[in-house]
């Protein structure tokens, strides 16, 4: 494939059957800096894990940095300003539509600005990785209430703005530091003088906030006299002639012979041993540029070296946290006699090593690019609903399902089970004490394939069932589903790839309602269920229409058609409530979060669920889940379904009044909008559409009337105790 800018990509890394995680990369700037070399670093240190669509929106090195690591690359020149960066939605959705990714990663604001409204609209989870607090107050709100998730490497306090939710993961080093001598052999090769002065290095785009003026100023200053600067760098594309300029200022103050030039260096960061000290005098206030900076990596490698970091609070927040503060001699960026006071200090050489061993002992326990990697690429999973996306393995798993007369289902079941099973799982079925063959089946199951475990208990319910089918596992994790479910190839290992990472203690799965063909049965799926599309792909609608209406996957209100958890979260919870003969696995599921453990929703663990037959079945099937929802207690479940009853039984008294039947008819439309919206897109559309009203009407009631009846008992149930 090309770029538009005729560079030569090579194609993505062959994962095999690891299903990596689709991402789309947007990058603002095509120079390598500090927020670059970071994502450089994540995607280096992810591997296979992700498979990699990039936007760059300025062509320079970085696009070839990202090919030779495997993503397929687009340059989209674009202007600085916030209006030339939303212009690009244009061509930005066509690659979305193109890449067709889990989850967008915006590397930095302007990224973010570019890519975040065109990402809300399609419904494309995006992550926004903000490097630095520039535009807090006003873009950065807006594009922290655009993203799924944000994560910034500013720590905590670090900024004016603080974004509730937002991950602080700091960034990786990205590189060992060479050993003293090693870094200083390398600098003398590079062209520093080999004499008695302490050098101090500069390791920097050439910017004018960057605060060279200020290092340079400082060294006329009597205190700093015993110091040469070594500035590694380039001008920065905004501030071309920004070398000249510092040059032709260090003539002027008389210090030229004590400054070093060396330009663009490969592994710069490696060679802070070599340095009796490191600047880093970021400047705020300067026009078009960020007021601060984030997490900077040269303080990073740094700290890694133990070498002493000249820097200012105010500018740089890691420096404000007391045990880096111990590691650093504190300056007012903007004062050249501060800093040339704080050189003359680290002139000392017992003052100097004292700087240096707080230094050393802070960055020895900086993390590295695997660890922060790791975090990254979990955020990024979860964003896109794949916990576990391209792991190549995880934990053996026991499937547990029971059954009771389902002679014309087992078969089919365990036919899809079956081959989706290790060497080291196992499936047990519950028997519930069948009349119709379906015992005779489980056994011949049994006896051909040594995975598969029967177990007959006559009289047990489906909580009962499944009890005893964990009780039964041999392996730490358990999985769920239901005869009438059809696990989707790589089911099961959607929820072990989860479980391999080992973050999550209850892995809730999403199911698909099938319809047989009929308009009442597509009615009753696009009124009653969510979607996995629609969690893919969250657009305003769908994202609303859960939210207010609750008609969304919830990784705390799992089903039994497709969850998978530890034994151990499941004796936390108690077990599935045996009382319940409905919503059983949705109290399982919040009790056992209410325990401790830790939930996840994955799309990658999809069934297809058959409806019941009639819709008459489905209106007791209803009033069934309402009666648990009403037995459960749960202030959430038994609102919603009052709420719906009430709607619907204030539709006769506003229909009285010519104000009450607009707002009748308005919310009726709003509550029916994604119901409708879903039933356009599907087959017969007209005759499906005409009926939703009335099945979403039947529906609800139906609920609402079972969840009274369960309030009843439960009262009943109570006074009796």
């Amino acid at each position: 494939m090309s770029t538009s800018s005729g560079h030569r990509v090579p194609p993505g890394p062959d994962a095999g059957d690891r299903a990596p995680l689709r991402v789309l990369v947007v990058a603002p700037k095509g120079f390598v800096g500090g927020a670059e070399a970071w994502l450089l670093s994540i995607l280096g240190a992810a591997g296979r894990r992700l498979s990699v669509d990039a936007v760059v929106l300025d062509d320079g090195p970085l696009v070839e940095e990202l090919a030779s690591r495997g993503a397929r690359v687009t340059v989209r020149p674009t202007g600085p300003r916030p209006l030339d960066l939303l212009s690009a939605g244009g061509s930005l959705r066509t690659v979305l539509r193109r890449a067709d990714p889990d989850v967008v990663l915006a590397n930095g604001i302007k990224a973010a600005v570019a890519v975040g409204p065109v990402a809300w609209a399609a419904g494309v989870p995006l992550v926004w990785v903000r490097h630095d607090p520039s535009f807090d107050p006003t873009l950065g709100r807006v594009v922290h209430r655009l993203a799924t998730r944000t994560v910034t490497v500013t720590p905590r306090g670090g900024a004016d703005v603080e974004h509730p939710g937002a991950l602080v993961v700091a960034p990786p080093l990205l590189a060992e530091p060479l050993p003293r001598a090693e870094a200083l052999e390398r600098l003398h090769a590079l062209g520093v003088p080999d004499g008695d002065h302490l050098l101090l290095g500069m390791t920097t785009r050439l910017a004018p906030y960057k605060g060279l003026d200020t290092a340079i100023r400082a060294l006329a200053r009597p205190g700093a006299t015993r110091w040469r600067l070594v500035v590694a760098g380039v001008d920065d594309p905004g501030a071309p002639g920004e070398q000249a300029r510092l040059a032709a200022l260090a003539r002027e103050a008389g210090v030229e012979d004590r400054v070093t030039w060396l330009g663009s260096v490969d592994g710069a960061g490696r060679l802070a041993a070599g340095f009796d000290a490191v600047a880093l005098l970021t400047r705020a206030g300067v026009p078009g540029y960020p007021s601060a900076e984030g997490h900077p990596l040269v303080m990073i490698e740094a700290l890694a070296a133990g070498t002493p970091v000249v820097t200012d609070p105010r500018t740089v927040p890691p420096a404000r946290d007391a045990a880096t503060a111990r590691g650093c001699a504190l300056v007012d960026a903007t004062d050249p006699v501060d800093v040339a006071a704080a050189l003359h200090r680290l002139a000392e050489t017992d003052a100097r090593a004292a700087v240096a061993a707080e230094a050393g002992a802070v960055g020895a326990v900086h993390p590295r690019a695997p660890e922060v990697a790791d975090t990254i690429v979990t955020v990024l999973r979860e964003a896109a609903t794949r916990p576990g996306a391209g792991e190549a393995d995880g934990p053996a798993v026991t499937v547990v399902t029971t059954v009771l007369n389902e002679a014309t289902g087992v078969d089919e079941l365990l036919e899809l089970l079956v081959p989706q099973l290790r060497h080291d799982d196992r499936l047990v079925v519950v028997d519930g004490g069948s009349t119709d063959g379906t015992w005779e089946r489980l056994q011949e199951w049994e006896s051909r394939e040594p995975r598969v475990e029967a177990s007959s208990a006559p009289g047990a319910g489906i909580s009962a069932g499944r009890n005893i089918g964990i009780r039964r596992a041999r392996t730490a994790w358990v999985a769920c589903t239901d005869v009438g479910c059809r696990p989707e190839p790589g089911w099961l290992d959607g929820f072990r790839r989860a479980a391999g990472t080992g973050r999550y203690d209850l892995v809730t799965g999403v199911y698909r309602a099938g319809d047989d063909g009929s308009d009442w049965s597509r009615a009753l799926a696009a009124v009653a269920y969510p979607r996995p599309a629609e969690q893919r792909r969250r657009t305003p609608l769908v994202r609303t229409y859960g939210r207010f209406l609750g008609r969304a996957y919830d990784a705390r209100l799992c089903t039994g058609r497709s969850v998978a958890f530890t034994r151990d979260a499941a004796e936390a919870a108690g077990g599935f409530p045996e009382h319940l003969a409905t919503a059983e696995d949705v109290r399982f599921g919040m009790a056992a979060v209410d325990a401790g453990a830790r939930p996840v929703l994955s799309l990658d663990a999809e069934v297809t669920w058959a409806q019941r037959p009639t819709l008459a079945a489905n209106g007791r099937m209803f009033r069934g889940y309402g009666r648990g929802d009403g037995l459960s207690g749960d202030r959430v479940l038994v609102g919603r379904n009052l709420a719906r009853a009430l709607v619907f039984a204030s539709l006769p008294v506003l229909a009285l009044h010519p104000t009450g039947r607009r707002l009748a008819v308005s919310g009726l439309a709003t509550y029916l909008s994604l119901p409708l919206a879903r039933a356009a897109r599907g087959p017969r559309p007209l005759p499906t559409m005409v009926l939703v009203p009335a099945v979403a009407a039947y529906r609800d009631l139906m609920k609402a009337r079972g969840c009274a009846e369960g309030l009843l008992q439960r009262r009943r149930e109570r006074t009796r105790a």
